[in-house]
């Protein structure tokens, strides 16, 4: 039995055979069977979500090189604590109209993922990362990926959104950002407490953010907001 599966979207999109490898531990051994298997079967790159715990799939991960390319963190909050919708009415959260894509929501996709592990791989390129953030957004505004997105906006411009959606019976955060010349105003808060709303309006008892770890600031704000790592993974990178 096979130990990964294709990824028919992401090969179309990066224009290569991609792969995600299955299991979460593999030995040393296992996991050069298993790149050798990729090999075989045409894979140029493949994905690994490995436990951080388990010592020898780190250690194999690293003697098999791979690129370590994500400390991927699942944060969720009991929402059945508190009613948080006052911040949101007082910074103007709103639900975004329409399924025009517009060049601030845009930028604004492109700067949420500034830490993923598609920015941060050397291999893949810069403008690719950007295409990948721009047709989530334009997915979400569409309602492909999402079922919302809540923005501030100021002077008429928009400059911070959250993407909200069902996800696994949870309300789920999928892209947050706020402009650079905004920070510091609690606009993330605001997103994120308005993003639970949504997601409470709708019956949903718990509420989930996937982040990464490297991003200190969106942790932080995650955990100012209620939110607890139920789940860490690092994601390794194996170019074949």
């Amino acid at each position: 039995m096979d130990r990964f599966h294709i990824l028919p979207w992401d090969s179309e999109f990066f224009g290569m055979p991609i792969a995600r490898i299955i299991p979460d531990r593999l030995t040393t051994g296992e996991l050069r069977e298993t790149i050798a298997r990729l090999r075989d079967n045409g894979i140029r790159l493949a994905y690994w979500p490995s436990d951080p715990d388990d010592e020898e799939s780190q250690r194999a991960a690293r003697v098999c090189g791979g690129f370590f390319a994500d400390r991927k963190v699942t944060y969720v909050t009991d929402l059945g604590q508190g009613a948080d919708a006052p911040d949101t009415v007082e910074q103007g959260v709103e639900e975004y109209e329409g399924c025009d894509i517009c060049d601030e929501l845009e930028r604004l996709a492109v700067q949420a993922g500034i830490y993923s592990r598609f920015k941060l791989d050397p291999r893949i390129p810069d403008e690719k990362f950007a295409e990948l953030y721009r047709l989530w957004i334009r997915n979400s505004v569409n309602r492909k990926i999402a079922d919302g997105v809540l923005v501030v906006r100021r002077s008429g411009s928009i400059v911070g959104m959250v993407t909200v959606a069902e996800k696994n019976r949870r309300g789920d955060i999928g892209l947050i950002a706020v402009d650079g010349s905004m920070r510091g105003k609690n606009l993330g808060v605001a997103l994120v407490r308005a993003a639970q709303e949504w997601s409470r309006r709708r019956g949903f008892w718990i509420a989930q953010v996937v982040t990464q770890g490297e991003n200190a600031a969106a942790c932080r704000l995650y955990e100012k907001c209620g939110y607890t790592v139920e789940k860490v993974e690092h994601f390794y990178h194996f170019w074949i």
